[in-house]
C-alpha cells in the first residue's frame, strides 16, 4: 500500500479540536519520516494506540496517534510466525526491518507511554502474530469499575458523559468494516491519547499498572496469547442474529410481553443486544425494536424504544447483536489482563505450569492430610482398568496431582467417578473435599443420578435458576434431596452451612456438583468457604476449552490440591452403522459399540425444504407437507 494522508475531523468530544493528519501505510513502507513526525508531535510522552483484526482474529492494522497526527500501519494476512517454528526450535523467526523499527521507535521506546482500549489484546496479538513486544502500555479501560466491554466503561475512560458526544462514541467503538476502518482505528487511538493527556484523567491513569511484555518470558506470553486468542475466536463465532421462538402474551403501550418456547433461542438480558419485532396489523406490516427488561423464566417483558405502541400479530422476534460475555468469560479475560499487568504471577501456580508450561520446575503445595484412601465401591464392580483409574484418582502422590483419564464410549467413565467419590469420602481423610464439574448442566445432572443410583447421596447439586426455572424442572425430580438453585445464593439471611447439611445423616456434605461456569459465580463463595475447592474432577473434559480453567486456578489457588480430567476427545454416541465408521477411521477398529439400533437405515439425509419445526413433547420434530424425494 502506498503512503496516503487524510484529515480527520474530531467529533467524539463536545469541545472543538483541530483536524489531525492521518498517514496510512503498509508495514513494509514504515519509514523514519512517518514515525518521526508522529513522535515529534507527542505531548507529555503519550501516544494512543488502537487495532483492527482479520476474520481469524489476527492483527490487521495498528494505529498510533497524538493529538495532531496519526499513523495507521497495515499488516498482511500471513501465517502466524510462531506456527512456523520447526520442532526443537526455541527462538522466534526473524521479523522485518520495518517491524523492528516500529518496535524500537514506539512500542518499546522508554520515552513513550502507550494508551489504548483493550491494550491487553493488542499486546498479545503483537507477540503472537508479529513477534513484537511492548513497553509501558496502559489499558485505559482499567480506570472503570464497569464491564470492560460496555459503552459505560469506554465513557468512563474518556472522562465521562459531560465531555462527550455519546452517540458518536457509541458509533466509533461499534464493530466497523470496510473503507471506514482506517479512520475509525485512527480516531480510537486519538481518543485514547486525548483522554491520557486530559488534566482530570492523568492521575487516574498513572495509578494503573503498565503492561511490559518485553520483560516477560516467551513461555508465559505464549500461554497467555493462546488463552486470549482461543477466547477471541470462540467469541467471533457467536451469532450476531438469533431468531427467537416465542408466542405473544400481551401488548401494552410501549411494551410487549412474550413467552419464550425454546431454551436455546430464549431472549436474555443484555445491554449490547436489541430485540427486533416484526408484526402484522391487518394488512400493514411494522417493525419495532426494544430491549429485554424483566425476565421471569420463559416470560419476557420487552421495553419498546421510543415508547411506541405495539399491536397486531407477531410475525418474528429476532435478537440483534452478540450476547454479553458470561461470568466465566469475563473472569478469564480479567486473569489474562492482571497477568500482563504483573499484578498476579501465574508461573508461581503449579497447576498453571503443569498445564501450560510443563518444562518449568513445579513445586506442589503440601497436603494437609496425607492419609491414603483405598478403593471402596460396595454397590458395584470395577474391571481392572476402571480399578486402576480409581486408584490414580484417589491417589495423593505428586505424579497424580494433574491426571487425565481417557475412555471411549461405554467404558464406564461415570462409574469411575462414582467409585472415586465413594472411596475418597468413605476411606480418606475427613478434611478432603471433592467438586465434580462438567461443561453442561445435563452432564452434571447425569453424574448426580449415577451417584444417587449407586446409593451415594451425600452431595449437593448447584444449578442456575436460568436453566432450571420454567425450563428444566423435570430433569431434577429424582434429585430434590440435593438440589440448591442459584437464586438462593448469598443474601443476608442465607446460611450456606444449613443448605450443605445432608438430610439423611445431618452431616455437612464434602461433595458438590456444578458446571464449570458456576465456579465463576461470585456468590459461590458461600459454599467454597464451607467446602474448599481441593480435588476437582472434570467430566466430559474434552468439551471444556483449556482457557476456562484459568479463572479456577487463580481463584482457588490456595485450596486447590488436585485436578482430574475425564473424557474422550474422539467420542460420539452412535448406532452401529455410525459407530463402525468411527471405529474404523478413528479408533483403529478397536471401538466396539453396543447399541440397540444396528440397522443400516439408521443414518439418512433428507431434504426438508418444505419442513416446519414443531414442538413434540419435550423435544422437537420436523413436519413436512409432502414426502421428500
Amino acid at each position: 500500500m502506498t503512503h496516503t494522508s487524510v484529515t480527520l475531523q474530531q467529533n467524539v468530544y463536545k469541545a472543538k479540536y483541530e483536524p489531525i493528519t492521518v498517514e496510512d501505510v503498509d508495514e513494509n513502507n514504515v519509514s523514519s519520516p512517518a514515525l518521526q513526525c508522529l513522535i515529534d508531535s507527542a505531548q507529555d510522552a503519550a501516544v494512543g494506540v488502537a487495532a483492527t483484526y482479520h476474520s481469524n482474529c489476527s492483527l490487521s492494522s495498528l494505529a498510533f496517534a497524538t493529538l495532531t497526527r496519526a499513523l495507521v500501519v497495515h499488516f498482511s494476512k500471513k501465517q502466524n510466525p510462531q506456527q512456523k517454528k520447526k520442532k526443537g526450535q526455541e527462538q522466534q523467526p526473524p521479523v522485518s526491518q520495518g517491524r523492528i523499527f516500529m518496535q524500537d521507535q514506539i512500542l518499546c521506546n522508554i520515552g513513550i507511554k502507550l494508551y489504548g482500549f483493550r491494550i491487553d489484546r493488542i499486546a498479545l496479538a503483537l507477540f503472537l502474530d508479529l513477534s513484537l513486544r511492548i513497553n509501558g502500555a496502559v489499558d485505559v479501560l482499567s480506570v472503570s469499575t464497569n464491564n470492560r466491554r460496555s459503552l459505560q466503561a469506554i465513557t468512563d475512560a474518556l472522562g465521562g458523559e459531560g465531555l462527550l458526544n455519546k452517540d458518536n462514541v457509541k458509533t466509533l467503538f461499534a464493530h466497523r468494516k470496510g473503507d471506514a476502518a482506517s479512520k475509525d482505528v485512527a480516531l480510537q487511538a486519538w481518543a485514547a491519547c486525548r483522554a491520557a493527556t486530559s488534566d482530570n484523567m492523568r492521575l487516574r491513569f498513572a495509578a494503573i499498572s503498565r503492561i511490559d511484555t518485553d520483560t516477560m518470558p516467551d513461555i508465559h506470553l505464549s500461554a497467555l496469547a493462546k488463552v486470549s486468542r482461543d477466547a477471541e475466536i470462540l467469541e467471533s463465532l457467536k451469532p450476531t442474529k438469533v431468531v427467537n421462538n416465542v408466542k405473544a402474551d400481551s401488548f401494552k403501550k410501549g411494551s410487549v410481553n412474550l413467552e419464550c418456547t425454546r431454551f436455546s433461542t430464549r431472549i436474555m438480558q443484555s445491554k449490547s443486544q436489541v430485540i427486533k419485532i416484526e408484526m402484522l396489523d391487518g394488512k400493514k406490516r411494522s417493525t419495532v425494536t426494544g430491549r429485554a427488561g424483566r425476565i421471569d423464566g420463559k416470560q419476557v417483558h420487552i421495553d419498546i424504544q421510543g415508547g411506541k405502541k405495539a399491536s397486531g400479530k407477531i410475525l418474528s422476534v429476532t435478537t440483534i447483536g452478540k450476547e454479553d460475555l458470561t461470568a466465566a468469560e469475563s473472569a478469564r479475560e480479567d486473569v489474562v489482563l492482571k497477568a500482563l499487568q504483573s499484578t498476579i504471577t501465574l508461573t508461581e501456580h503449579p497447576f498453571f505450569c503443569s498445564i501450560w508450561a510443563p518444562s518449568l520446575n513445579i513445586t506442589w503445595p503440601p497436603l494437609n492430610a496425607p492419609t491414603a484412601s483405598h478403593v471402596y465401591y460396595p454397590n458395584g464392580q470395577l474391571n481392572p482398568s476402571q480399578h486402576e483409574a480409581v486408584e490414580r484418582i484417589i491417589s495423593q502422590a505428586d505424579r497424580d496431582r494433574v491426571l487425565l483419564i481417557q475412555g471411549p464410549p461405554g467404558t464406564g467413565k461415570t462409574t469411575v467417578i462414582a467409585a472415586s467419590v465413594n472411596s475418597m469420602i468413605n476411606t480418606g481423610p475427613m478434611e478432603r473435599t471433592v467438586w465434580l464439574v462438567a461443561h453442561s448442566n445435563v452432564a452434571v445432572k447425569n453424574i448426580a443420578e449415577k451417584l444417587d443410583k449407586v446409593g451415594f447421596r451425600e452431595f449437593k447439586l448447584l444449578v442456575s435458576k436460568d436453566f432450571h426455572y420454567d425450563w428444566h424442572k423435570h430433569l431434577y425430580e429424582r434429585l430434590e434431596h440435593c438440589f440448591i438453585r442459584s437464586d438462593v445464593f448469598g443474601g443476608r439471611a442465607f446460611n450456606a452451612s444449613q443448605h450443605l447439611l445432608d438430610k439423611h445423616t445431618n452431616k455437612p456434605t464434602r461433595v458438590i456438583l456444578c458446571t464449570s461456569s458456576m465456579l465463576s459465580n461470585p456468590r459461590i463463595e458461600d459454599f467454597t468457604r464451607q467446602v474448599p475447592v481441593q480435588t476437582v474432577i472434570f467430566d466430559e473434559a474434552s468439551q471444556i476449552e483449556v482457557g476456562e480453567y484459568l479463572p479456577l486456578l487463580q481463584r482457588f489457588q490456595h485450596s486447590l490440591k488436585k485436578m482430574v480430567f475425564i473424557g474422550d476427545d474422539k467420542q460420539h454416541r452412535m448406532p452401529l452403522v455410525i459407530g463402525s465408521f468411527i471405529s474404523r477411521h478413528v479408533y483403529d477398529h478397536k471401538l466396539k459399540t453396543v447399541h440397540d439400533i444396528n440397522n443400516k437405515a439408521a443414518c439418512r439425509f433428507l431434504d426438508v425444504k418444505k419442513g416446519k419445526e414443531e414442538k413434540s413433547g419435550k423435544s422437537w420434530a420436523v413436519r413436512v407437507s409432502s414426502r421428500p424425494s
